[in-house]
């Protein structure tokens, strides 16, 4: 059986950190596990949930993988999450038009009353291309489209109960060699 080891790893120009094609060259991760509420159809920043990068090449991609717990009550709540380079959308359908929204990701509760009493996932991952060794901030955003109120890590009963559920939303970044 062959075995590798080495503790430091250099490409031909002597260049401590080579950005290999396909290689994870930084991961960075941040979790928010308090509640919130949102009741306008403003979007809103989910607290904790932004990161800070500086890619080490143009040609690195960066891997957004978001995942958002939530509830509402109302038992037709309607809501939308967005993945954000800066202030730039990404990760975004592109064909809505009129009132129609494009977003990363929907969070919906349909016409079911014991709705209410349930938390809920969203989830999302987009392989991002900035071209550039600026720093760059990726966050997650939360909408409440319609109805009632919205809740993030929180059922809309939020019932004292074995049933009452509270969660936890994360975001995840991971630079990709390119």
């Amino acid at each position: 059986m062959s075995e590798l080891r080495s503790n430091k790893i250099t490409d031909v120009a002597g260049t401590a950190s080579p950005n290999i094609p396909g290689a994870i060259i930084n991961v960075k991760s941040a979790s928010y596990t308090d509640a919130m509420s949102l009741t306008t159809d403003v979007r809103t920043d989910i607290p904790n949930l932004s990161l800070t990068i500086t890619p080490s090449s143009v040609n690195s991609k960066i891997l957004v993988m978001a995942h958002v717990s939530y509830g509402g009550s109302d038992a037709n709540n309607y809501g939308s999450g967005y993945l954000m380079r800066g202030s730039t959308d990404i990760g975004v359908g592109t064909t809505a038009t009129s009132n129609r929204q494009n977003c990363s990701f929907a969070m919906n509760l349909t016409g079911y009353t014991n709705e209410t009493y349930k938390l809920n996932t969203s989830s999302m991952t987009f392989l991002d291309s900035p071209a550039t060794t600026s720093l760059l901030t990726y966050k997650v955003q939360a909408r409440h489209d319609i109805n009632g109120t919205m809740y993030i890590n929180r059922s809309g009963s939020d019932s004292d109960a074995d049933y009452g559920l509270r969660g936890i939303s994360t975001l995840t970044i991971m630079e990709i060699g390119g």
